[in-house]
């Protein structure tokens, strides 16, 4: 997290980056920006709060359509890739315009669904221009959890792109995190993170207005009928990103996106991490 940028935004870093986290529920919202990997991500995460803290810009990684038809839906596994992305991308316009966030905030980067860690320098350069362009206080991610293989390509992303922007004397964003799913009990696990020692979490309770248009924001993805219906709308979790070391699992044994035979596994997937660093000259680099 850097700190000395947000003095530089003319804000006290204690009143975003301290418990109890308050601009998450009420108050001032931050000048925020909102970057996930495919579109439903961000409903999952904070489709209760989205429209309450008015995302600048709401940007996902991927066009949320594979290359490989058997991980589309059976019904729609024929109309071929570039319908499902569009598919995707109505849905998620749909769902953001009942939290009144305008279909003119929606970016893509254009990343091939599971493939986003093939891409990552494109993607934090593109991060990066937005960073300096938008200005962001605070970036909303993914947690780096083993959940799916875009889910981390987006959180290096984004904590590679704030990493550049401090070491060129920039204003980088403080980072947070929505719990979204992973399976580091042996099992399937949403809406919840895995712990990380020295990190506060929140837990936001949906009062029933929000519970309900969450809901209705949800349905929105009818193509994602069956992956979405483990996600309840009861809670929202959040806490400051962990510094991660990209290098090494998120969690010991079997990843999630190992478990349901994704085309990559862990070991592939930290290699080309690494890569993707040291491209970015951040192989040896923190910033905090």
């Amino acid at each position: 997290m850097n700190l000395g940028a947000l003095r530089r935004l003319g804000r006290d870093p204690k009143e975003l980056a301290w418990p109890p986290f308050s601009w998450l529920s009420s108050g001032r919202a931050p000048r925020c920006l909102v970057v996930f990997a495919h579109q439903d991500d961000e409903t999952i995460g904070l489709g209760a709060r989205i429209g309450r803290l008015d995302p600048v810009e709401v940007v996902h990684l991927t066009d949320g359509a594979p290359r490989d038809p058997s991980f589309m839906p059976a019904e729609l596994a024929g109309a071929g890739r570039e319908r499902y992305a569009a598919i995707r991308r109505e849905e998620v316009a749909r769902a953001l315009a009942l939290a009144h966030v305008p279909e003119a905030r929606l970016r893509c980067l254009g990343a091939v669904d599971q493939e986003a860690i093939e891409e990552a320098p494109s993607l934090t350069r593109k991060l990066l221009d937005l960073f300096a362009r938008a200005r962001p206080e605070v970036v909303i991610t993914h947690p780096y959890e083993g959940g799916h293989p875009d889910h981390d390509a987006a959180a290096l992303a984004v904590h590679a792109a704030a990493a550049l922007a401090c070491v060129n004397g920039g204003a980088a964003p403080l980072i947070f995190e929505a719990a979204s799913y992973h399976a580091a009990r042996g099992h399937f696990v949403a809406g919840d993170f895995i712990p990380y020692p020295g990190v506060p979490e929140i837990a936001l309770r949906l009062s029933a207005e929000e519970a309900a248009r969450k809901r209705a924001m949800l349905d929105c993805f009818v193509s994602q009928k069956e992956t979405l219906a483990p996600f309840g709308a009861d809670v929202e979790r959040f806490r400051p990103a962990p510094s991660y070391d990209f290098r090494r699992p998120p969690h010991e044994g079997t990843l999630n996106y190992e478990r349901i035979g994704f085309p990559i596994d862990g070991a592939r997937w930290r290699k080309l991490a690494v890569k993707s660093l040291t491209l970015l000259g951040l192989g040896r680099e923190r910033c905090v």
